[in-house]
């Protein structure tokens, strides 16, 4: 008898699974929910719940994280009081777009939540702007990778690989060109 078996079938256990693979890579995470949820070993219900606990958990560490970062005085020297009173202004006027942004562009979740945390942004903002940009984002995905895992069961492999090419274009393609049109709109602090 393998061990690992009664793991590996356990929906509690994939939930878990779920949830702690958020903190390590997020978007696999989204698509591993979607095709255990498609493949029946975890209801869809169950799997979207372990998943957003999982993704706005990481999203208010990160935030955490930066807030408690803001007494590392090195860091605070090295940048100084005038760039960061600066920042914190712009990030306070742009707070929202600046959030939402973040959620879909590649790269930019860590480097724009800890900065939310370590330049005061209200924590009342940031939790309900990342919890409504989590949401959906995180439901968008995990729908379409749940579809597709009902659906490309009896597809052939060429159909299969043609669908997740295309995908993926997608899905590099379209943070690529919000960043190109969101560093256009975005104004750098005064000074």
């Amino acid at each position: 008898m393998n061990l690992l078996t009664p793991i590996g079938t356990s929906p509690g256990m994939l939930a878990l699974s779920i949830l702690i693979s958020t903190y390590f890579l997020e978007d696999v995470a989204i698509g591993y929910a979607g095709l255990l949820a498609a493949a029946g070993a975890i209801s869809p219900p169950f799997a979207f719940a372990a998943l957003f606990a999982g993704v706005y958990t990481g999203d208010l560490g990160l935030y955490f994280l930066g807030a408690a970062a803001r007494n590392f005085q090195p860091a605070r020297r090295l940048v100084g009081e005038e760039r960061l009173s600066r920042a914190g202004r712009w990030l306070d006027e742009r707070a929202i777009a600046a959030l939402i942004a973040a959620r879909v562009v590649p790269g930019s979740r860590l480097p724009v939540y800890a900065a939310g945390g370590y330049l005061r942004l209200p924590v009342r903002i940031f939790a309900s702007t990342t919890a409504a940009t989590s949401l959906v984002w995180t439901l968008l995905l995990f729908i379409a990778a749940y579809a597709f895992g009902i659906g490309a069961a009896d597809l052939p492999w060429r159909a299969k690989f043609a669908i997740i090419l295309v995908i993926g274009l997608i899905a590099i393609g379209i943070p690529i060109i919000l960043n190109r049109r969101l560093k256009r709109l975005a104004v750098t602090p005064a000074g």
